[in-house]
């Protein structure tokens, strides 16, 4: 069901990026102006991020993120009645507010459900609706297009998130309460939880996550690396239209291609985190050999930007992406690496919000060197910013533990430093 809200949520989210030829067009937007729109449901997706990882440890996973995704899909629906840029932005940054919600509400469901030597896995199932939604959109959003036009679009893509309400309902469930559950199951979940039965009221360990310092460290790595997905989430059509002079068909038919290799990059992250986890009995070893292979991979958007064939540009970003989703898959288990279940909502919320943050930044400059430059300094920029993002992360905490909250927090059981 996680996997499933992630791939609609990045339908819903890539109607406005394949057709943005089309709509640019029939309102006279810049590249500048159509950043305006990228950064308007990205700086809603910054306060949903934290706003709505606080009201997912309040209301539970399940009544969450069935909030969430009724409101955003009325979002989305909410598109095609759209008059001009300005109703246009609104409508983003509704879309963008109750998306920001996901992430932390499917990390806490994660958390509730699997056990820490399984969990990276899990992430990257999850995490592969990402690139699959992506994936999937171009293709399908064209064929609607081109027969329905672009309003019909933002119709039929956003339903289909109350499809999916109907079996959220029926399915989710916390392992103590699950009907089909084996007792031996749910003992062997509940044992392995970070729990601690001294979380004060969610106000004060939401302070407290912000006084540690392993928290800045993933709030700000995330804002470097998550700049660089969203540049190839709402751009890569764009530059293949604009730049490479493909067609509205030839962009459905290739932009495709880099996210089905970063839903492998997704599932074989989590895996080999987890087979390294399993290898080394180092956390930090696991995660942080995942983060430099996938901060060397990034580094071949460089020579993408300045290959002459388009196929080629394909290519090379095809591997650029199987590398960002090996890395958001691993920096998606950090939350859960380092606080109890009760607070992974929150931590994830606030790192989601820096990652955020860092992509409305980036847009604005990103429409501010298209049109006054070209594609190649954001190609240059999102290439090295993984990298510098990992170094960061590496200086600040090269241990990967779970935070003491003194007076917060219990300190970790005998077992969890163990493991």
């Amino acid at each position: 069901m996680f996997f499933f809200a992630s791939v609609i949520s990045y339908v819903d989210r890539q109607v406005l990026s394949v057709n943005a030829p089309l709509i640019r067009e029939q309102f006279a937007l810049s590249n500048v102006d159509y950043s305006y729109l990228v950064t308007s449901f990205l700086v809603a997706y910054t306060i949903g991020y934290t706003a709505l990882g606080i009201v997912v440890d309040r209301l539970g996973t399940r009544l969450a993120f069935a909030l969430f995704i009724v409101c955003w899909s009325v979002a989305g629906v909410a598109h095609a009645l759209v008059i001009g840029p300005l109703s246009l932005a609104v409508c983003r940054f509704l879309l963008g507010f109750f998306e920001g919600g996901s992430l932390p509400a499917a990390l806490r469901g994660i958390s509730e459900w699997f056990p820490a030597r399984e969990r990276a896995t899990a992430i990257g199932i999850y995490a592969a609706g990402t690139p699959i939604g992506t994936m999937i959109a171009a293709p399908i959003i064209v064929f609607v297009t081109i027969i329905f036009g672009w309003r019909f679009a933002f119709v039929a893509t956003g339903a289909v998130g109350f499809i999916w309400l109907v079996f959220w309902l029926r399915t989710f469930y916390l392992p103590e309460k699950h009907p089909r559950i084996s007792i031996e199951e749910r003992n062997l979940i509940i044992a392995d939880r970070r729990e601690s039965n001294s979380v004060r009221r969610r106000g004060h360990t939401v302070r407290g996550l912000l006084r540690k310092r392993e928290t800045w460290a993933i709030i700000v790595s995330h804002s470097l690396f998550s700049p660089v997905w969203w540049f190839y989430v709402f751009w890569l059509p764009a530059y293949l239209h604009d730049e490479r002079g493909l067609t509205l068909q030839e962009v459905g038919g290739s932009a495709w291609i880099p996210f089905l290799t970063g839903a492998a990059g997704t599932i074989f992250g989590g895996w080999l985190s987890s087979w390294l986890l399993k290898s080394t009995k180092s956390l930090a070893t696991a995660r942080y050999a995942v983060f430099v292979i996938a901060s060397l991979g990034s580094l071949l958007g460089i020579p993408a930007a300045f290959v002459s064939e388009p196929w080629m540009c394909v290519a090379l970003i095809s591997i650029v992406t199987f590398a960002l989703c090996m890395w958001a898959t691993t920096m998606m288990s950090l939350p859960a690496d380092v606080v109890p279940s009760q607070l992974v909502g929150s931590l994830s919320g606030l790192s989601g919000s820096g990652g955020a943050l860092g992509g409305v930044l980036f847009t604005l400059l990103t429409g501010w060197l298209v049109d006054n430059f070209s594609y190649w300094p954001v190609f240059c920029l999102a290439a090295v910013m993984p990298l510098s993002a990992v170094g960061i992360l590496y200086v600040v905490m090269p241990k990967i533990q779970q935070i003491a909250f003194d007076g917060t927090l219990a300190q970790p059981s005998p077992a969890t430093e163990n493991r």
